[in-house]
């Protein structure tokens, strides 16, 4: 751990033992390693006697309902009124999508994500992208801070780790990070059940013919060798889904491409469409690079962004973005 990060891990310390009230917030669309974050702050502030509130703007998938805690989470703040902010794993700011009347009260900002810079905020602010997730920088602060890592804890951080890395194959994952997994398995945490929770593909009949329905839309730009393909908000409703239930279906779309370059777009209102890219180191493009135009952040591998229009006119903007 450098000298940097356990410094900004004081300064978390310092905030957080003069903490009342501590929201725990992360983004929209929430993957494993978001709420897998927000869940082992909540529970190490529950064992410390602390308010918290773990906020998602949208709840998370239900197949994540084995995480300890997992209904407690809430995508309404209330009455709430926290003194710090605890920010995670969102690269944007916006994407946390917070009250405006939890923002007014001005409360301490602390973000720890492993994203590339973007419009993160905080009186201390963790960016680390060369870490496979942001559960990976939660467990060097559990080691900093002392605390005992049991079953639960172990839970939350290799159920981040193992999906944020895609099962360990993502080029962020060092040999560092396998001597965490080692040790968090060593708590008895079943690596079998957060793969198929997280990875495999168990769904309920009307998803699966949601995901049959995008992957046979699968298309391929021959000049770009961009695979893309989309779900409209006609769809959504058809189907009884929402944008949540389709994390990971980029990455199936980018084997399309001969350099695993993928888009998937979601139409989830009329003209507001949310785009997810990914690639791999082979295909040399940086997709956070690709997307930061149209007000998009993410990792050089996985980014995200939003923008008005219809998903023909969305996809035509990410087309001359990258050629």
């Amino acid at each position: 751990m450098s000298d940097s990060l356990t410094a900004q891990f004081q300064q978390i310390s310092q905030l957080l033992n003069n903490a009342r009230r501590v929201l725990i917030a992360s983004h929209q669309n929430p993957d494993p390693d978001a709420v897998a974050s927000v869940l082992f702050f909540h529970h190490i502030f529950q064992k410390r006697n602390m308010a918290s509130l773990p906020f998602l703007p949208d709840l998370p998938p239900k197949n994540l309902n084995f995480l300890p805690g997992f209904f407690d989470i809430k995508n309404e703040v209330d009455s709430f009124e926290p003194d710090v902010l605890l920010c995670l794993d969102y690269g944007d700011f916006k994407r946390l999508r917070l009250p405006e009347h939890v923002l007014d009260r001005n409360p301490s900002i602390i973000t720890i994500d492993h994203h590339l810079q973007s419009d993160q905020r905080g009186e201390v602010k963790i960016l680390e992208p060369e870490l496979s997730s942001t559960t990976e920088i939660l467990y060097h602060w559990s080691k900093y801070e002392n605390i005992e890592i049991d079953k639960d804890i172990a839970t939350y951080l290799l159920t981040g780790i193992f999906s944020d890395s895609g099962g360990f194959r993502h080029v962020s994952t060092t040999s560092e990070t396998l001597n965490i997994v080692a040790e968090l398995l060593l708590k008895g945490v079943s690596l079998s059940k957060i793969s198929r929770q997280t990875l495999d593909f168990k769904k309920p009949l009307n998803l699966s013919q949601a995901w049959g329905q995008i992957l046979s839309r699968t298309q391929k730009d021959e000049e770009t060798e961009l695979a893309y393909s989309w779900i409209s908000i006609d769809d959504l409703q058809r189907f009884n889904v929402a944008s949540a239930d389709f994390d990971g279906i980029t990455n199936i779309i980018s084997s399309g491409s001969s350099l695993n370059l993928g888009l998937f777009l979601v139409e989830y209102e009329k003209g507001k469409v949310k785009g997810s890219l990914r690639s791999e180191p082979k295909g040399g493009r940086n997709v956070a690079d690709i997307v930061r135009p149209l007000g998009g952040g993410g990792h050089p591998y996985s980014a995200g962004f939003q923008q008005e229009g219809t998903i023909e006119e969305v996809l035509k903007k990410v087309l001359n973005l990258i050629r």
